[in-house]
């Protein structure tokens, strides 16, 4: 199966944290699952190696993990959440001026992740749930993940 490793996974292994986050991957390199991630992870994990795509491409090859760039099928359903998501937003009021502005507690790069996974996997390994739950209700959690709480 394709499985899309989000970024906060692969941050787990890198800072040896939520280990039974990194268990949920491992379980899927040991079944020899096709481990799978957008180009936006990629971007996003680039400062964990300061620039140096040398080390970053070491890593990914190492964990077995395949970058793809996003393709317009991905992008399309990533709009369509992200679009329900800024629907959603909450307004806050700002109390030194009093303008009410818009909460985002979310980045477009998530949604991207989603749209990707949703698209192009049959599941996802993340650790951030809810975004995913909410806003790409048809996506599977790998091994649970939608269920487990990050320990």
């Amino acid at each position: 199966m394709r499985i899309c490793v989000d970024t906060t996974i692969l941050l787990d292994i890198l800072k040896d944290e939520f280990r039974s986050f990194q268990n949920k991957f491992y379980t899927a390199l040991a079944r020899r699952e096709n481990l799978i991630s957008p180009s936006v992870v990629y971007a996003e994990l680039m400062p964990q190696f300061k620039g140096d795509t040398k080390l970053l491409n070491e890593f990914l090859e190492e964990h077995k993990i395949i970058i793809e760039p996003l393709d317009i099928e991905s992008v399309i359903a990533a709009s369509e959440a992200w679009m329900k998501y800024l629907k959603r937003k909450k307004r806050v009021k700002c109390p030194q001026c009093g303008l009410r502005l818009n909460l985002k507690k979310h980045f477009l790069s998530d949604f991207h992740v989603g749209g990707f996974a949703s698209a192009k996997c049959g599941a996802i390994l993340t650790r951030d749930r809810g975004i995913y739950t909410k806003y790409f209700p048809k996506l599977i959690g790998y091994e649970g993940c939608f269920n487990a709480s990050p320990r």
